[in-house]
């Protein structure tokens, strides 16, 4: 079920962009139980707080009103100061304050050094999470990232939604 500002956003998009627009409801959670205990997982971190590498990468399109479906890998080494936020729809203070609460990788560090996930994997995922239009993201981009933590090996994923 929509909530009012739901679906007055709905409505919105649909006169200035897609008469035929229409918000995904997920009525079920797809679940998969780890098939090997924690202690010996590899965990991804995915982002849904719009960082990219200012050095390295596109920002994403931040001011687009239907959102940015692409994405952006992130190596865990990758220097703070190097990264940047581009999305509009979240208060950031707090993110600068602490890159921790978009992109935990020191409390995963900690974890796997005290055993309690097997390791880190060496790549971090960042989606721009406002996204109306989710069309691309699950035709293409998610399938991507999906077939890059396959290949590393990842057993599960931990998101951080901004």
């Amino acid at each position: 079920m929509l909530t009012s500002k739901l679906e007055a956003a709905q409505l919105s998009i649909q006169r200035r962009w897609d008469p035929h627009f229409r918000w995904v409801i997920n009525d079920a959670v797809p679940w998969t139980s780890l098939a090997k205990p924690l202690s010996e997982s590899t965990l991804a971190l995915v982002s849904s707080c719009g960082l990219y590498r200012a050095d390295a990468h596109v920002p994403f399109d931040a001011w687009n009103d239907l959102g940015d479906p692409s994405f952006r890998e992130i190596h865990i080494d990758t220097p703070r100061d190097r990264l940047r936020i581009a999305h509009t729809h979240y208060n950031h203070q707090h993110l600068a304050a602490d890159l921790n609460v978009a992109l935990p990788i020191d409390h995963f560090r900690r974890l796997a050094e005290a055993g309690t996930i097997g390791r880190l994997a060496a790549r971090a995922y960042s989606f721009m999470g406002y996204l109306p239009e989710p069309r691309q993201l699950l035709a293409e981009s998610a399938p991507a990232v999906a077939r890059r933590m396959h290949a590393d090996g990842v057993d599960a994923a931990f998101l951080t939604p901004c």
